[in-house]
């Protein structure tokens, strides 16, 4: 997890070591409640960039080039849709050498991760002329209860329930919802001196490591997050 508390955004990651196309990575990477990583900026590149195994090729991950591109390095987009700079992109579109080198012929139009530090991103096939099967990674950035915390690390540490191991809580698959009340801070089901004491404790900050403190979501945990705590004092129902 790149937490928080470190300057990261709160995502999970993980390597699959599955050899396969883009396709059927990406499939496996949204059954398990993820997707294949995107990584929007420099700092989450750096920082994932030392826990990886060097592989032969690299990883494949989030991205996709757009139909009828200009160029190999143009026109790529991570899968939460914001832009991939062409400057990142290793301008090849070259499969098994059959085209001229940096030329688009429109056949590579998935994401890869290289270990050139210069171009660390490159283009490759999903099936047809010359593609590799490639591991890739998959990423956790889902939270369905609003509660400001991935719901992927909930699952892990027992906080949420996933029955059936689809890495999604069961609270946001059926009733009851995962946050009955949202003035339970720490979702014991009730609001109670816990929940008191993460208001007080946190008290004129964001809530830092106590996200659901600020119960309103205004940036601050302050006099109207304690009315809601004392307004909705008891069991949730």
């Amino acid at each position: 997890q790149w937490r928080v508390e470190d300057g990261g955004n709160g995502h999970w990651y993980a390597v699959d070591t599955t050899h396969s196309g883009w396709t059927a990575a990406r499939e496996r990477a949204l059954a398990r409640g993820g997707d294949l990583a995107s990584f929007e900026t420099a700092e989450e590149h750096a920082w994932l960039l030392p826990s990886l195994p060097v592989v032969t090729h690299g990883y494949l991950i989030g991205g996709t080039q757009g139909p009828g591109s200009a160029a190999p390095n143009t026109g790529w987009r991570w899968l939460t849709g914001s832009e991939i700079s062409p400057a990142l992109m290793l301008a090849d579109d070259n499969p098994c050498g059959n085209f001229p080198p940096d030329v688009e012929d429109g056949q590579q139009d998935f994401l890869h991760w290289r270990w050139d530090a210069i171009n660390p991103y490159g283009d490759i096939n999903d099936g047809g002329t010359c593609f590799l099967l490639l591991q890739s990674i998959t990423e956790w950035s889902a939270d369905c209860n609003n509660d400001g915390i991935v719901d992927y690390g909930q699952i892990r540490s027992g906080e949420l329930g996933d029955v059936n191991g689809n890495n999604t809580p069961d609270c946001c698959e059926a009733p009851p919802l995962c946050t009955p009340c949202r003035a339970d801070v720490d979702r014991s089901g009730a609001v109670n001196g816990v929940d008191l004491a993460a208001i007080l404790n946190t008290w004129g900050t964001d809530g830092g490591k106590y996200p659901g403190a600020d119960i309103d979501g205004d940036g601050t945990v302050n006099g109207a997050d304690l009315a809601e705590v004392l307004g909705a004092w008891g069991e949730c129902l």
